[in-house]
C-alpha cells in the first residue's frame, strides 16, 4: 500500500490517512505523492481472485488517480503502490466531481491457522 505517514522531498502531507487493522504481512514500498496542486480523486486496485486450493494473494496493489478536483476524470496522473505479481486491475472508482479521497476502509482477513492467509482483501 502507499505509505502516507511522512513528508517527502521537503513537501509535508496535508493529511494522513491510515488504518489500524493492517496485518503483519507485506512491506512498505517507496513513498509516492500526487503531484503538487493535485489530490487523490479516484483509485483502482490490482486484485487476484480466489485460486481455490492454490495460494491466494488477494489485494496486490492500489493506484491513486490524482487530479484537480473540479476537473474530474478529464486529466489525471497516477501514483502506484509497489504491487504483487498476480491479479488484474479493477475499474477505477472516482469521487464525485469536486471531491477528494479523505478516508477509506481496509478489509483484512484474519489469520487462518493452517489455511491460506491473504491479509488485505479490499478497500
Amino acid at each position: 500500500l502507499i505509505n502516507v505517514s511522512n513528508g517527502h522531498g521537503g513537501r509535508p502531507y496535508s493529511s494522513i490517512i491510515k488504518v489500524t487493522n493492517g496485518g503483519k504481512w507485506g512491506s512498505w514500498g517507496n513513498i509516492e505523492m500526487c503531484p503538487s496542486g493535485t489530490y487523490a480523486t479516484g483509485f483502482g486496485l490490482k486484485v487476484e481472485q480466489s485460486q481455490g486450493w492454490r495460494d491466494d494473494t488477494a489485494l496486490n496493489g492500489i493506484a491513486l488517480r490524482c487530479s484537480k478536483p473540479l476537473l474530474g476524470t478529464q486529466s489525471y496522473s497516477t501514483v502506484r503502490s509497489d504491487e504483487g505479481s498476480w491479479g488484474t486491475r479493477t475499474q477505477d472508482t472516482w469521487c464525485k466531481k469536486g471531491g477528494v479521497l479523505t478516508s477509506f476502509q481496509l478489509l483484512v482477513e484474519g489469520r487462518q491457522g493452517l489455511g491460506d492467509d491473504t491479509a488485505a482483501n479490499n478497500i
